[in-house]
């Protein structure tokens, strides 16, 4: 069956590339340690080092911010700015980081190469970032479609039945958010073999093998998903009961954290490889290296989906 195939084919393929899951992790470790750093730093030039650990002990305290008066909303008015700089650097970082991974696993190697991975990450950077761009929009636009305005419809108590619209609203959602990650996944599965096509041409590609492939598609995307789901409500049950008293335990929370961190990481590029496996096996052939494809085969792969 080729759902199974794929999925043994995209964790091989991930676990040849698992130094590129590392260097995604670090990346983003750096990313969150440039916003973390100067948070920490002004709430100890405002609460002083032990107070603001003692407050902070047992959970997240609201009132720790709001003893501080004007200093406290300056601080929150400051790391609002950053978070937004970081979120804006982070969606660049994703579009860099998921070409590099793409691109690794279209190619026929025996081992990882770094130089490679930034190679291709820089390469198909742009087109990425636009792939990213035009089906976050598309799906923000669903988003608030489908929840946001049944839900200001409720608030505003218009309509007899809006818990049932609302409700209607969420699981199309639920059932349209595998979709936009299969026309995200196969643009940039074929985009890193192709590198003569445009980011909206990868787009048409995605959008056709998508719905020309549905059933099988959508059921691999939907095992990939719950693998993540079970991920994260293991980690909302484990990490808030966590209260780490000492300072050794504090740092093994970290490790853990990032641990978990990291095996996200690695299931979010399984579906990459995964979605790549599938694609090439609707192909039979698996498609040339990016750097030895011709305007032909480009052509060729974009018309036909041999069966």
């Amino acid at each position: 069956m080729k759902i199974f195939s794929s999925l043994r084919k995209g964790f091989e393929l991930v676990c040849r590339a698992r130094t590129g899951v590392l260097i995604t992790w670090f990346l983003f470790f750096l990313l969150t340690l440039s916003l973390v750093y100067p948070l920490r730093s002004a709430l100890n030039s405002a609460f002083g080092g032990s107070m603001i650990t003692e407050r902070l002990a047992e959970g997240l305290d609201i009132e720790v911010f709001a003893d501080l008066g004007t200093t406290g909303m300056g601080i929150l008015s400051s790391y609002t700015g950053g978070l937004i700089f970081t979120f804006l650097v982070a969606f660049m970082l994703n579009a860099f980081v998921s070409a590099g991974l793409f691109g690794i696993m279209r190619k026929d190697t025996g081992g990882f190469s770094a130089r490679e991975f930034f190679r291709v990450a820089a390469g198909n950077f742009l087109p990425y970032l636009l792939i990213l761009f035009v089906l976050t929009i598309a799906y923000s636009f669903f988003l608030i479609l489908l929840l946001l305005v049944p839900l200001g419809a409720s608030v505003s108590g218009n309509g007899e039945y809006s818990g049932a619209i609302r409700l209607a609203g969420a699981l199309l959602l639920a059932f349209l958010t595998p979709v936009f990650l299969l026309v995200a996944d196969y643009s940039r599965a074929w985009k890193a073999g192709s590198d003569n096509v445009s980011a909206f041409e990868a787009i048409g590609y995605g959008l056709s093998t998508t719905f020309g492939k549905f059933g099988r598609s959508y059921l691999l995307m939907v095992l990939l998903i719950l693998v993540q789901i079970l991920l994260l409500y293991a980690v909302v049950m484990i990490m808030p009961a966590w209260r780490p008293a000492t300072g050794g335990a504090v740092f093994l929370m970290l490790v853990v954290s990032q641990l978990l961190v990291i095996l996200r990481l690695f299931l979010k590029a399984w579906r990459y490889a995964s979605v790549t496996a599938m694609m090439e096996s609707f192909q039979k052939v698996r498609p040339e290296a990016p750097e030895e494809q011709t305007a032909e085969s480009v052509g060729a792969g974009f018309g036909q989906h041999v069966e």
